[in-house]
């Protein structure tokens, strides 16, 4: 028995609604995957990388370092409001403002902290991290009073703290080959 034009044109019409139910489906999904898919790499990707990652506190400018501001989410802090100068690329015995050098964060710079002490300490502290930091050319040592470790390392949005018996120049080098000089303007 042959199926009437009516029939075959209903049965199409079926068809053709299941395939375009479908559309909003598969195209959503591929949205979502894309947007997705990003996220998961960034976050695979940081989840590999030396340090903890710390929340943006933004890259605002302030007058002077005396200026008051919201207060820093780490301790050294990675990022959040700051002098617009640098300091020198260089080895320090007193200590920095952390205003000055959150810049040096900003334009690439990595900032490794040592716990202060005596003056005597201070050179043996600087001694070390300048050897471990041979070859790199944006960092800054600096001593810092209120140290909860005995170093920190920090870059934008990335903090390593660590003790001395932790300390390797490995664990200082990998820190700077994955952040130094990325810049955040």
């Amino acid at each position: 028995m042959a199926e009437s034009a009516t029939a075959k044109k209903s049965r199409r019409r079926k068809k053709s609604r299941k395939r375009s139910n479908l559309n909003p489906w598969l195209i959503g999904g591929g949205i979502a995957l894309l947007i997705a898919l990003p996220i998961v790499i960034n976050a695979v990707r940081s989840s590999s990388l030396p340090g903890v990652a710390v929340a943006n506190l933004g890259n605002t400018h302030i007058a002077t370092v005396d200026t008051p501001h919201a207060p820093y989410n780490s301790n050294p802090p990675t990022s959040g409001p700051h002098v617009g100068s640098l300091v020198s690329w260089r080895s320090y015995d007193y200590v920095v403002p952390d205003e000055n050098l959150i810049h040096n964060l900003e334009d690439g710079g990595i900032v490794l902290w040592y716990k202060m002490g005596t003056p005597e300490e201070n050179q043996v502290q600087i001694s070390k991290l300048e050897a471990a930091s041979r070859g790199y050319r944006r960092v800054v040592v600096t001593p810092r009073e209120d140290l909860e470790t005995d170093y920190a390392i920090t870059a934008w949005q990335r903090i390593d703290k660590f003790n001395a018996d932790e300390f390797s120049e490995e664990r200082v080098q990998a820190f700077l080959r994955a952040f130094e000089g990325i810049d955040r303007h």
